[in-house]
């Protein structure tokens, strides 16, 4: 998503571009995402919460700019619930009363909501989902990013409008520097294709295309695993963030589910399979939360590595000490996807960084090369 963001935007005022992608687009980690846009999470942060809803706004922007609103960015609003209430999972990314306020306070769109409420925006949830005692929050505006749609519209813009070349199947073994400076690239195949500028966007392969040691970036990985239900009828509408089931609408009539305690059981030998015990547990919460699932199995099944540089922030900017090179690499890439893609351009072509990356750049990683 992040490469095709920032091809797009060069490509947008005339910059003659080449993407080089070393498989099939829109296979990698962007198609194993929970996809949500939204800037509600991290709102103690005054620097996170800038950023992210810099992101929120570039997606709307951009959709709007490809008349493509309704096509692969969806808004059909998201409610957080504020404890459990159902059997099954741990305790995660519990809202607060003082979240709330925070983001009322700040002007983004958040309401509590209660049991009526929750009836009647998702009626076809499990009665008690929350007690007359609790409450929920709903953001009406938020809503999630269908990746390879996105992705496909961004480069079929670049290609067919701006003339962006783009090469599939072509792996990259190694940037080339000369003089303290990128210069291109070498393929696997040995071809070396010269460039004024290179932006590495490769997510969790960005060290394993670089070829020198003073160019990686340090990265904190981890798994995530997603599942798909098989088509089904109305079941959910909105996006639900529930403390221990993460699930949503996605093409066809399935439902995309995933859950935070259940990554954390994950281990590299993992293969993607409907038999792993995670696509169990994620059905039967489904099940638990939605009696009309109940005995419902996963159709499908995903892993991937999510790019996550040390620290768990965002890598965004130039290396210092080597000139014409950039990179991209973050957890939440789609989320920002869209203006990582304008913060590029303007800093490549204008040298003008953007102000919300300012405590995120590679700087913290190589002040010993600066």
């Amino acid at each position: 998503m992040i490469g095709a963001a920032v091809a797009f935007r060069l490509a947008e005022v005339g910059a003659p571009v080449l993407l080089v992608e070393a498989g099939r687009i829109a296979e990698g980690t962007s198609l194993v995402s929970f996809a949500w846009v939204s800037a509600c999470e991290k709102v103690d942060c005054d620097d996170y919460y800038r950023l992210s809803l810099a992101g929120v706004r570039a997606h709307q922007e951009l959709a709007e700019e490809l008349g493509s609103q309704g096509t692969w960015y969806r808004r059909p609003g998201v409610i957080q619930w504020r404890k459990a209430q159902y059997e099954g999972g741990g305790l995660a990314d519990q809202p607060t009363d003082q979240k709330l306020a925070r983001l009322q306070a700040l002007g983004y769109p958040a309401e509590a909501i209660g049991p009526e409420d929750l009836r009647r925006l998702e009626p076809n949830l499990k009665a008690g989902a929350i007690s007359d005692a609790d409450w929920a929050i709903h953001y009406p505006q938020d809503g999630y990013i269908e990746a390879p749609i996105f992705i496909g519209a961004l480069l079929r813009a670049a290609a067919e409008r701006h003339g962006a070349e783009i090469r599939t199947g072509t792996p990259v073994r190694e940037v080339l520097l000369e003089g303290g400076r990128a210069v291109g690239v070498v393929t696997a195949s040995g071809e070396r294709i010269y460039a004024d500028v290179v932006v590495n966007c490769a997510g969790r392969w960005v060290n394993d295309v670089v070829g020198h040691d003073e160019l990686k970036v340090p990265l904190a990985p981890t798994l995530g695993l997603i599942a798909y239900t098989p088509p089904v009828a109305n079941a959910i509408g909105k996006v639900l963030r529930t403390p221990n089931l993460n699930v949503r609408p996605d093409g066809g009539g399935r439902l995309l589910l995933r859950a935070n305690d259940l990554d954390e059981d994950l281990s590299d030998g993992d293969r993607p399979s409907t038999s792993h015990p995670a696509a169990h547990a994620l059905a039967e919460r489904l099940g638990g939360l939605v009696p009309a699932l109940r005995g419902i199995a996963a159709e499908a099944v995903r892993i991937a590595t999510r790019p996550i540089p040390r620290g768990g922030l965002p890598c965004v900017g130039s290396i210092p000490g080597v000139g014409n090179y950039w990179v991209a690499v973050t957890h939440g890439g789609i989320n920002t996807s869209a203006f990582i893609g304008l913060a590029l351009r303007d800093e490549i072509l204008h040298g003008r960084p953007a102000p919300e990356y300012a405590s995120y750049r590679p700087e913290r990683f190589f002040k010993a090369a600066a």
